[in-house]
């Protein structure tokens, strides 16, 4: 944090309570260093979760030569390479840590060194001589960085919403953008918070602050497009061997660490993969974690231990009902910064959990669909050249009338739901209609649930930027990872993860895998009805064939019938009486007018209904902390 303030016991205060908010994302210690830099108070805090040079990688740390200080959060894979490079240019080291070389490293190349760097990653990097603050998130966007520009010219910042709002001079005045964010992608799209005082860091960019001044945020990497010298005159079975050995390099660099390494495995492909890969490459035997559900339904259980079996890892998994899941709704939703409309967040905290009662650190296997095509709406895509030369009153009316005559399905992605979705969502604009596919409240519903956004459409539907091309796919490929992945799937699982002191790390989404994925064309991701038809190949001869067949399997749970049963009351309860409603943004007879047809069976609106719960849950918890906190002398906290 900087700010202009004459008390520096002040600042270091505010920094200490901001260090009390994260204490589950660093249980191995904390620290902090404060300086008197001009009319700037400048105080780094760090909470520590020791992976790697357990006795002297401490932070904020400082390099050799004072020229440099940051605060990191992740890890580098590459950083021994890194440091060869560095010795060999003159620079000298005092730890085996890899913030260290992050901190020679820009005081060799400045700004640029950041695009040298593959790991997960979000840092601040201060440099007193120029007074000047670099921030940083690595490209996927695994790791989280808030901040908010304070009124006096100085900046707070922090790994989570909650520590930027723990700053005195950081109001809580809801963001439009950031609500209808929200409910129609179920996560807050960069650089929108749910708060409009603070702001996301986009993944794949820098922010630099400098003696008072803002600038903008500034890509340094951007997704690339299809490269022909990597598949020119090759065959399917040389790219599916690289492909293999690929994978195998980003798992072997990502299990390096100075403390024992799990396995998160789900049973499916990505995970089952990262597993076997893992198995082989470990020193020692592996820990791998799963969960289980007594509805078979959503239980992936048995192809977990199929794998577990023959890779010769020790399995520890979790078998749960119905009660064990609902039991820790609100112990999950206490520990999200901020709102997260994605249910499989409530498993994910779960087998978090259950790892970290062993390890402190897991590889898993987040990242594949988005590189090599494995949600069914890709495929659905292919299906829409056809569906869209019927003839719209054929495509408007008839068809919707029969598939309206279905009847409700509760079970996981059903074959009515997937319909309902192709149809009634349907637009003629490729990028605009996977989004809507993929939507959690649909654009029309959207500006009537919360009528302040009526003028505005969700960031993601004009912001993202794309690879150049004509490879319709790959550009959906390259939508959904930088939106999607990394604001809700990566985001669920680093929430989930942190609350309980646990490090994710995927392979996957290592530099060289992003990289090699999007260099190929679609075909190799999509042919006919086969997803991830190149990477199926590649696991095939390692991984067991009836993973590599199984048909995609998201983590999922029985919301359509929880929130009509179990869950019921709780929705009862904020129709009743919210602060969800104080801010006059949300309409609520709009939502009154979906929990009756919910409950009725008549429509599913499951997923605004549980992102309302989640809302309602947030602002409860915001509005009681600030309760407790002491109030600044010369600002009134504004709680929606």
């Amino acid at each position: 944090m900087i700010e202009r303030e004459n008390d520096i016991g002040h600042s270091q205060r505010v920094v200490s309570s901001m260090l009390q908010v994260m204490a589950s994302r660093g249980p191995d210690g904390h620290e902090s260093t404060r300086e008197r830099r001009g009319e700037w108070n400048v105080v780094l805090g760090h909470r520590r979760l020791a992976i790697i040079d357990l006795q002297t990688g401490v932070q904020p740390m400082a390099n050799v030569e004072a020229t440099h200080a940051i605060t990191f959060n992740g890890e580098i894979y590459n950083f021994r390479e890194l440091r060869r490079e560095l010795e060999g240019a003159g620079r000298s080291f005092a730890t085996r840590s890899d913030t260290e070389v992050i901190l020679q490293l820009h005081a060799e190349r400045g700004d640029d060194a950041v695009a040298s760097l593959n790991g997960m990653f979000a840092y601040a990097l201060w440099e007193p001589g120029r007074r000047r603050l670099l921030l940083a998130r690595d490209r996927a966007g695994i790791k989280p960085l808030f901040y908010a520009p304070l009124p006096d010219g100085g900046i707070a910042f922090g790994s989570t919403l909650s520590v930027v709002l723990q700053h005195p001079r950081v109001d809580h005045a809801p963001d439009v953008a950031g609500y209808a964010s929200y409910f129609f992608s179920d996560y807050l799209h960069p650089p929108h918070s749910i708060v409009r005082d603070v702001r996301q860091l986009p993944p794949g960019h820098v922010l630099v602050w400098e003696d008072g001044r803002l600038g903008h945020a500034r890509r340094f990497w951007s997704i690339p497009s299809v490269d022909a010298r990597h598949f020119a005159g090759r065959t399917e079975r040389d790219l599916a061997a690289e492909t293999w050995d690929r994978l195998g390099a980003c798992v072997e660099r990502q299990l390096v660490a100075d403390v024992p390494v799990g396995i998160f495995l789900s049973g499916g492909l990505d995970s089952s993969s990262v597993a076997v890969l893992a198995a082989e490459r470990s020193k020692e035997r592996m820990l791998a974690f799963s969960i289980g559900f007594e509805d078979a339904t959503y239980d992936e259980s048995a192809h977990a231990r199929t794998v577990a079996r023959a890779i010769g890892v020790r399995h520890v998994e979790e078998i749960l009902r119905e009660r064990d899941v609902l039991g820790v709704v609100d112990e999950a939703l206490d520990m999200l910064d901020q709102p997260l409309g994605d249910p499989s967040y409530l498993p994910t905290f779960i087998l978090s959990r259950l790892a970290a009662r062993h390890v402190k650190v897991v590889v898993g296997g987040d990242g594949g669909d988005e590189l090599w095509g494995g949600y069914p709406t890709y495929l659905a895509h292919k299906l829409a050249r056809i569906y869209r030369v019927l003839p719209r009153p054929l495509r408007e009316r008839w068809i919707m009338r029969c598939i309206d005559l279905l009847p409700l399905n509760e079970g996981y992605q059903s074959l009515e739901w997937k319909l309902r979705r192709f149809v009634g969502r349907w637009d003629d604009r490729p990028l605009v209609r996977h989004q809507r596919w993929m939507s959690a409240l649909d654009l029309p519903a959207l500006r009537d649930a919360i009528p302040a956004s009526a003028s505005m459409l969700p960031a993601t539907l004009h912001d993202a930027e794309l690879p150049p091309g004509e490879d319709p796919i790959n550009r959906l490929l390259a939508l959904d990872f930088s939106t999607y992945m990394s604001g809700s799937v990566l985001t669920k699982v680093d929430r989930a993860s942190m609350a309980h002191g646990l490090e994710v790390r995927p392979p996957l989404l290592d530099n060289d895998m992003i990289d090699w994925a999007f260099s190929l064309p679609s075909h190799y991701k999509l042919r006919g009805k086969v997803g991830k038809y190149l990477f199926k190949k590649a696991a095939s001869g390692h991984v067991p064939r009836d993973i590599i067949a199984r048909p995609k399997k998201g983590f999922g749970i029985p919301l359509r019938a929880w929130l009509r049963g179990p869950l019921a009351e709780k929705l009862d309860a904020v129709m009743s009486g919210s602060p969800v409603w104080d801010g006059g943004l949300l309409e609520r007879e709009t939502f009154r007018e979906y929990h009756l047809q919910h409950r009725a069976k008549q429509v599913d609106h499951s997923k605004p209904l549980w992102s309302l719960l989640v809302l309602d849950h947030w602002l409860r918890r915001l509005r009681d902390t600030a309760q407790r906190a002491p109030r600044s002398a010369n600002l009134d906290r504004h709680i929606v």
